[in-house]
């Protein structure tokens, strides 16, 4: 379930209430500080752990907002982390500070629900910080990938057409591989797509490391395995390259 950090001045917290209400009746969970901060757990330490956790923010914009120095605090944490931000401006309201760069939408109390379910697709297309940091090192780890088999094959084929540079190159695409699977085996809740592709990814590493190829053999005998080993590593870049850069467009823009 998604979940949404609700900021809002302390004067405000019957309509930070609301907003939640119609949140959860549309199945996202709504985070509200001062009902859902266990009163034996430090405060600071509970916002901060829910504002890595929520994929969008959604500020309760009255004129009591900007007199809340922990609400805007709360504002700048969330665009830090490149989270959703949502602000919801009521009558006699203005955006300031990081709140100016984002569009608000224009809130009484009246239209509140309506206005609420408008800002869902937002909400479902944000991701947490938490799932950002691996979304992150997940597309690093594929942009190593996608360096390693460039700068590969850029060597003069009297190079790396040798046993030592094939078994290299072999070993350290292991391990890149073996850094795949501790990614994607700690972090259950990501995107099932992105889980798919890295393993088609580590599928074609495997391809890669375990063609056969008879080192014995002259080498004229043996190119055509080796337009093979070129072909499952140009393969395998292009996905690892396709996965990265959509990494970066939908979960880390």
């Amino acid at each position: 379930m998604k979940e949404v950090f609700l900021s809002h001045a302390h004067e405000d917290k019957i309509l930070a209430q609301k907003v939640k209400e119609i949140l959860e009746a549309n199945g996202i969970s709504g985070f509200v500080a001062h009902m859902d901060v266990n009163v034996s757990v430090e405060w600071r330490a509970e916002i901060l752990q829910h504002l890595e956790t929520s994929s969008a923010l959604i500020a309760i914009v009255t004129p009591n907002f900007a007199k809340s120095a922990w609400a805007n605090q709360e504002v700048g944490i969330a665009f830090a982390r490149k989270l959703s931000l949502i602000p919801l401006m009521f009558e006699g309201s203005e955006l300031r500070g990081v709140l100016e760069m984002h569009q608000g939408k224009a809130v009484s109390e009246t239209n509140l629900e309506q206005v609420v379910k408008s800002a869902i697709p937002t909400i479902n297309h944000g991701v947490p910080s938490s799932q950002r940091r691996f979304y992150k090192n997940l597309a690093d780890a594929l942009g190593k990938i996608v360096l390693r088999w460039q700068n590969y094959k850029g060597e003069p084929s009297t190079v790396k057409w040798t046993p030592k540079a094939i078994e290299e190159i072999r070993k350290n695409f292991g391990s890149d591989k073996e850094k795949l699977l501790e990614l994607v085996s700690s972090e259950p809740e990501i995107d099932f797509g992105v889980k798919s592709q890295t393993h088609a990814i580590m599928s074609q590493i495997d391809a890669f490391v375990f063609l056969k190829i008879d080192f014995n053999t002259p080498y004229f005998e043996t190119y055509p395995q080796l337009q093979e080993l070129d072909h499952k590593g140009e393969e395998m870049s292009y996905t690892a390259q396709a996965l990265q850069g959509w990494l970066q467009k939908e979960k880390l823009s």
